[in-house]
């Protein structure tokens, strides 16, 4: 019986591993220096090379990340792999930042440091704020044909 696959499983797949730590890197690129390679395989764990070099491979091959002037380097359609990941942490970084701002409003709105009418600026920045994120799910959202949606709408009304 075969494992079974998901996104959680692919999201700690070596590949996906591989792919995520030159997209962490400074640039979203590391040196193209001899034995790298080897160090990336040890690193990341990789039981063999061959397991590695076919990760490797599959990941020049599907365009994620390339060689130019001296560095390997993640490509558009690379960080494109990323993009849940780097709105959900953008979110949570918002979050917290409205967390200490509610704090920092309701402190020196008790002590009188701040006017009432800072309040109503925050909100206009938080209604702000939330249509950016909206505009950003939506790009993100996948892309479902016509006949799918109108599928959809039928299941959904029985």
């Amino acid at each position: 019986m075969s494992k079974s696959r998901g996104i959680s499983a692919d999201i700690q797949s070596p590949r996906t591993k591989l792919l995520y730590f030159i997209y962490s890197a400074s640039n979203n690129r590391i040196k193209a220096n001899p034995g790298v390679k080897s160090s990336l395989c040890s690193a990341l764990g990789y039981k063999s090379d061959g397991h590695f070099h076919y990760d490797w491979n599959y990941l020049m091959n599907a365009g994620m990340i390339e060689e130019k002037q001296g560095y390997f380097q993640v490509t558009d359609a690379g960080k494109k792999e990323f993009t849940l990941q780097a709105t959900a942490s953008r979110s949570n970084l918002t979050m917290i930042a409205i967390g200490v701002a509610m704090v920092f409003f309701t402190l020196t709105l008790e002590l009188g440091i701040l006017p009432k009418e800072s309040v109503l600026f925050f909100g206009v920045v938080l209604i702000i704020v939330g249509a950016l994120f909206l505009g950003v799910n939506k790009r993100n959202k996948p892309k479902m044909p016509p006949k799918a949606r109108d599928l959809l709408k039928e299941l959904n009304r029985r």
